[in-house]
Formats: structure tokens, sequence, C-alpha cells
């Protein structure tokens, strides 16, 4: 039975896991729950406990809190974390602005990091730089909670048929 299976995992974990190493799974199980609770629309949005807002049709900006959980071993944000915070919102501003019948996928994204992620929070703002008929471009920065710029990205999104 897949409870029990679970159960023993935890109980196991539990007699060896240290303080922050229960904050950790705790930030996990918020995650699922956030995405079973439809606060978040997909298990990573969930873990990262996005917070998206569109601001009109030209911007879009998503904050998530900066958790042990996506801190490297330096104790800032990792890299892969930033990308898919950008790549997240960027996307998530194209979606807004296609009609319900499409969809669209990253075909080209280009990060430059220009500082650590440190801080409680990073923001991340998108803009439109051009929507075609095919494929949307958008720029994104992330910025700390001091307001310092610690990535830019610009983004190509191939707009698709939306899955059935």
């Amino acid at each position: 039975m897949m409870e029990e299976h679970i159960k023993k995992k935890l109980d196991s974990f539990y007699l060896e896991a240290t303080e922050q190493e229960k904050k950790a799974l705790e930030l996990v199980i918020d995650g699922v729950l956030r995405k079973q609770t439809k606060q978040n629309g997909s298990y990573i949005g969930g873990l990262l406990q996005t917070q998206r807002r569109i601001l009109d049709n030209q911007t879009c900006e998503i904050t998530i809190p900066n958790t042990e959980l996506i801190q490297n071993a330096l104790h800032i944000v990792h890299g892969g974390i930033t990308a898919t915070l950008l790549d997240s919102t960027m996307g998530s501003l194209v979606h807004h602005v296609l009609p319900m019948d499409k969809a669209a996928v990253t075909t080209e994204m280009k990060i430059n990091y220009v500082a650590p992620g440190v801080g409680k929070e990073l923001r991340c703002v998108a803009t439109m730089i051009h929507k075609g008929s095919k494929i949307c471009v958008t720029e994104g920065k992330v910025y700390r909670d001091d307001g310092k710029l610690i990535a830019h990205a610009t983004g190509s999104f191939f707009m698709i048929d939306r899955p059935l």
C-alpha cells in the first residue's frame, strides 16, 4: 500500500533529520499542497511559491521567496532557479496574450547573471518586445528585494495549437 510506504520513509527521515532538513521537507509539502489546492498551476510553481500578477498586456510579474530550498551551496539562489523564474514569467506573459486555442513553448533564452541572488525574495518582471503570428520575443529582469538587478534575459516563444 502506497500510504504505508510513504509513512515508513517519513518515519525514517524524522529519526535523523536536522531542523533545517525538516524545514526543507515542509517547504516541499507546502509546494505540493499549493498545486493540489490550485494556488499554482504546476508543481514547480508550487515549490517556488510563485505569486503571479499580470500588470497589462505588455507586462507580467512573478515573485518568489528566497528559501533555503532554492539556494546553492554558497547560500545564493541557484542559477537554474533564476532561469526557471525568468522562463516562467516571460512564458506567462506570452500565454496571457494568446488566444485560448494556442499555447507557446520556449525556443530560445539568453541570460546574463549580474549579481548574486540574496535577500528575502526575488521579483521578475517580463515585458513584450515583439508579438508576431508565430513567435513572441520577451525580456525579463530579476531583482532582489533591495532593488538590485541580478539577471537579465531575452526569450523567444513559438506558438503552437493547444493540446486537447
